[in-house]
């Protein structure tokens, strides 16, 4: 009899549809699905998910039925019809979650990254960035072997050696001279010795025979140092740079280093390590002129490189760097240095040397260097400047030596030669310490047309146009007419010019003297200058201010560390101690109507290959307003027309003439610097003593005493003449009137004005003190340190010379000499000694409480202003 329970569920129209007591059935979803299959079944996979369901269902139906019929007890029968159930539903919601996380298409590279999400989709993968980094060694490895392929060695044949630089005359065709001589002697390498190879290596590729021309490392090193910022690197190997001094020259860039390369392991392929080290050292420049170590050992320890000792190769190897900087006679310090650094590599890096034997060495003594003969004569002066120009505008000294440049200078080879002829046409008893200095400039454009440095630049190398300093005496003046014309003086400003005249100055009284003690009475200032009265212009400075001398001297073109520029009422006088070359631009700035063109003397450089490396640029700056220039060229002929320089009127064929003459305390130098449109020249006399300092000048050729009137105007005009000759003779224009010329005052009623005099000077020598600054005593760039001096006037002084009685006349000479009488001195700027004219209290003169104004309704000099008719 069977158990109806077992048989059917209540209410069920199926047989064997009745679950086991005690298992719970999972409430069905809408549709009859169950939340498993809701939750992870997509729309667009219902279908699946359905049908993975029902095998689910199926599963645990089945499970159920088994577990029903094996079991006895209601217990039993229901835990394993749950466990049946479980697994069921469990089978079911696995197949629907994993279909909803079915990944996604990838794209061939597999970026962005599938199956990430945010940011972290975006960062490549291993296996891209090791593929990305297999194609780049790809294509550099092809490169390389490409880079390999075309890169060819040059045959020795057509090595590209080291050429001298040679430099010409403005013509460009004419040669004035060269740098240096390519100085080499190719040595055997058997008669290279050990020492001096050993210590390069040691010291420029400790890994020379064991690389293959190329140092990974080095050239990783110095990469890393120069993108880190640091001071550039190149990395070469020994045989990197013999290919570069070898083949292709200086090369700095990393395509150029990248060529050298390359040609390096060609080289290390096909030459032997000696061979390569000995071309190496018969090649490279070591400083002074010398190429190869063989020129080299004679050049610095005057024998053969094969008997050179251990301390001497090193030092050799020392300087190879850079041996315009290294040169033991430049920079004893970092020579020796880089000594030690060589031996102690040899020590502790290539132990080609033991401790023992290396504190042993001393450093070497070297031989002078002497200066090569193509520097002697006056164009080593001119070839010597051409090369400090070029290091100011950026070249290696090492380059310019070596580098094969074609230079032309400004220089005229004609005016050149005037230059010297007129200086070499100085007396024959003229004293052998008497040194002259002298530049012409082409006021338009600043370019240097000739210079006069010395005799010869190899027995005095010291330029006297360019370095020499000498106090500058009454062309200093030019400085104060230019301020007074600035400050609205006219031409016909009125001042007082007798002789002797006190000036109350803060702390005490200044007492200036004319020339010969000479009064003048009421003059103009186109007569001021003309006659250089200096009481007239010690009045006028110290109405303007001595500041306005000072910032004006500055304003046209002289340093502001010029020697003893300073502001005391003084410096009217020309206790300054210029250049040559300072005061001849300062007037061309004149010249040129206020325009300021640098000096230059190098008008271009070429390199081998004919490109232009260098060409020099116009550029003016307006530093003085044009009618005050005009104004003060029209003040300036009077000098060389009736005043101390009148010696030109007579010799410069009716030319017109601007200028100014100036003779320092003391006689220690006389001045003439003028000019014409078309041309400046400067010409400064001074003499030194045996210990350097400024000694009063020693009369020579019949002359008594030596002024800017006398053979300073005579070697100008020896200059100048021959030089315009065949151009075209060009006026100045006329004087002009100011925007902020001032009018016409009242003369003051107690002011003593009488017509020009001339009273007879004191017959014992002076007692007038010095300028409170005194110049340099020596002729140097730097300022002087020397406190000033009270040195009383030199004996050659004319205190008994009785002048004439009358007024100093303008007669032109009648003789092709300069003249040297009283009348002239009378009327000379500085036979106005500084020492003689002045007197001051206690050495400190200010500026004065009185400042009067001077004008004139017109700007018309009046009679005898000396303008060319």
């Amino acid at each position: 009899m069977s158990d109806s329970r077992g048989s059917s569920s209540p209410g069920s129209g199926k047989p064997g549809a009745r679950r086991a007591a005690g298992v719970r059935r999972s409430p069905a979803a809408p549709g009859g699905k169950t939340p498993g299959e809701v939750k992870g079944t997509s729309r667009t996979k219902r279908n699946a998910a359905a049908g993975a369901g029902a095998a689910g269902g199926a599963a645990a139906r089945s499970g159920a039925k088994g577990g029903s019929a094996g079991s006895s007890s209601r217990t039993g029968s229901t835990k394993g019809t749950s466990r049946s159930q479980g697994a069921a539903t469990t089978a079911a919601a696995a197949g629907g979650a994993g279909l909803a996380r079915a990944k996604p298409r990838k794209n061939l590279l597999n970026y962005p990254r599938a199956g990430k999400k945010g940011v972290w989709r975006w960062f490549p993968s291993l296996r891209m960035i090791i593929g990305a980094f297999a194609l780049l060694v790809i294509a550099g490895v092809s490169f390389a072997v490409w880079m390999y392929k075309t890169t060819d060695v040059p045959e020795p044949s057509d090595v590209a050696v080291a050429q001298s630089s040679r430099v010409y005359f403005a013509d460009g065709t004419t040669e004035m001279g060269k740098f240096s001589q390519v100085n080499r002697t190719i040595i055997p390498s058997d008669e290279i010795p050990d020492n001096v190879k050993e210590a390069v290596v040691a010291s420029e590729d400790s890994t020379f025979y064991e690389n293959r021309g190329v140092s990974p490392r080095g050239i990783v090193r110095a990469l890393v140092n120069n993108l880190s910022g640091n001071a550039r690197q190149g990395g070469s190997t020994i045989t990197m740079q013999y290919v570069e001094r070898y083949y292709t020259g200086t090369n700095t860039s990393y395509w150029g280093k990248a060529q050298e390369a390359m040609m390096a392991l060609k080289a290390d392929q096909s030459l032997s390590k000696d061979e390569i080290l000995s071309r190496y050292l018969n090649t490279i420049y070591f400083g002074r002129g010398a190429y190869g170590v063989q020129e080299a050992s004679q050049a610095y320890f005057g024998k053969d490189a094969k008997d050179l000792t251990d301390a001497e190769a090193s030092l050799l190897v020392a300087v190879i760097p850079a041996p315009s900087v290294y040169d033991p006679a430049k920079n004893p310090e970092r020579a020796a240095s880089l000594w030690d650094r060589v031996i102690e590599r040899q020590v502790n890096v290539t132990g080609t040397l033991t401790a023992d034997e290396a504190e042993a060495l001393e450093f070497p003594a070297t031989v002078d260097n002497a200066n090569s003969n193509a520097l002697a004569g006056p164009n080593g002066y001119l070839i010597a400047y051409v090369k400090s120009e070029l290091k100011r505008q950026g070249f290696d000294e090492d380059d310019i030596d070596t580098g094969g440049y074609t230079i032309v200078s400004t220089i005229d080879p004609a005016i050149q030669q005037n230059t010297v002829d007129a200086i070499e046409d100085l007396p024959d008893d003229r004293p052998a310490n008497n040194r002259i200095g002298t530049i012409t400039i082409d006021p338009s454009t600043g370019a240097i047309k000739a210079m006069y440095g010395g005799a010869d630049y190899v027995t005095q190398s010291y330029n006297d146009a360019s370095q020499s300093r000498m106090q500058a005496g009454s062309i200093f003046k030019t400085f104060t007419l230019v301020a007074a014309l600035e400050d609205g003086y006219s031409l016909n400003s009125r001042f007082n010019g007798n002789s002797p005249r006190t000036f109350d100055v803060p702390g005490d009284d200044w007492r200036v003297k004319n020339f010969s003690d000479v009064s003048y009475g009421s003059v103009t200032l186109t007569e001021s200058v003309t006659h250089s009265i200096n009481t007239a212009f010690a009045e006028l400075n110290l109405e303007i201010g001595p500041e306005r001398t000072r910032d004006v001297a500055i304003q046209l073109g002289l340093p502001e560390d010029t020697p003893d520029l300073d502001a005391y009422p003084s410096n009217v006088l020309g206790s300054a101690s210029p250049t040559v070359l300072e005061m001849g631009e300062a007037y061309a700035t004149i010249a040129a109507q206020g325009d300021y063109n640098p000096s230059y003397m190098v008008k271009s450089v070429t390199n081998p290959d004919g490109s232009t490396e260098y060409e020099h640029e116009k550029a003016p700056k307006e530093v003085l307003d044009e009618g005050v220039a005009i104004n003060a060229t029209v003040a300036l002929q009077g000098p060389p027309s009736t005043g101390s320089a009148r010696y030109i009127r007579q010799n410069m064929d009716g030319r017109p003439v601007a200028g100014k003459t100036g003779t320092s305390e003391s006689f220690r130098s006389a001045w003439f610097v003028g000019f014409t449109p078309q041309l400046v020249t400067a010409v400064g006399m001074f003499q030194p003593g045996e210990d350097g300092s400024q000694q009063s000048l020693t009369p020579f050729g019949g002359v008594d005493r030596i002024t800017g009137g006398s053979f300073p105007t005579q070697i100008w005009t020896g200059i100048m003449k021959p030089s315009l000759e065949g151009q075209e003779k060009l006026d100045f224009p006329e004087a002009v009137r100011l925007d902020n010329q001032r009018p016409r005052e009242t003369q003051d009623d107690d002011e003593d004005e009488p017509s020009r005099t001339t009273q007879a000077p004191a017959t014992e020598e002076p007692t007038t003190q010095e300028p409170t600054e005194e110049p340099s005593e020596e002729p140097t760039e730097e300022p002087s340190s020397e406190a000033p001096t009270t040195e009383e006037p030199s004996s050659e002084a004319p205190a008994t010379e009785e002048p004439s009685s009358e007024a100093p006349t303008s007669e032109a000479p009648t003789s092709g000499e300069p003249e040297a009488d009283a009348t002239e001195e009378s009327e000379d700027d500085g036979e106005e000694q500084a020492g003689g004219e002045t007197e001051q209290g206690d050495g400190s003169p200010g500026r004065g409480d009185t400042r009067r104004d001077r004008g004139q309704p017109t700007d018309a000099p009046t009679e005898g202003t000396g303008r060319t008719a």
